[in-house]
């Protein structure tokens, strides 16, 4: 029990972190809970065929025709990849509750 006296004097001791006061800076956004924010100006997030993401290092680099081309194939490719992806995921999931099954089966043969 003495241990559990210290960890409680320890939480007691230290003190609460707080946020800091708004900066009123109107460049910075802010967002209520709910609401979203647009970063249109970093670029598409690509999907990886792996899952992974990533942004185009060199966006704010790109013409604004660049960019629509850019943004049309990027959403093009990712929706396919997203699908890709989804269809492999529930293929695994089959599999699993197949060995699943299996491995009940088994068990109650023994």
């Amino acid at each position: 029990m003495a241990s559990n006296d210290k960890a409680e004097k320890t939480e007691e001791e230290e003190p609460i972190l707080q946020l800091p006061e708004a900066s009123g800076d109107s460049s910075i956004p802010s967002i209520k809970l709910g609401d979203s924010i647009k970063f249109d100006a970093m670029g598409p997030v690509i999907i990886n065929s792996d899952g992974s993401t990533r942004q185009i290092a060199n966006w704010d680099k790109m013409t604004e025709h660049e960019q629509q081309v850019a943004w049309r194939r990027i959403a093009k490719r990712n929706e396919e990849r997203r699908q890709a992806l989804l269809e492999q995921q529930q293929q695994q999931q089959q599999q699993q509750q197949q060995q699943q099954q299996e491995q009940a089966m088994n068990d109650k043969k023994e």
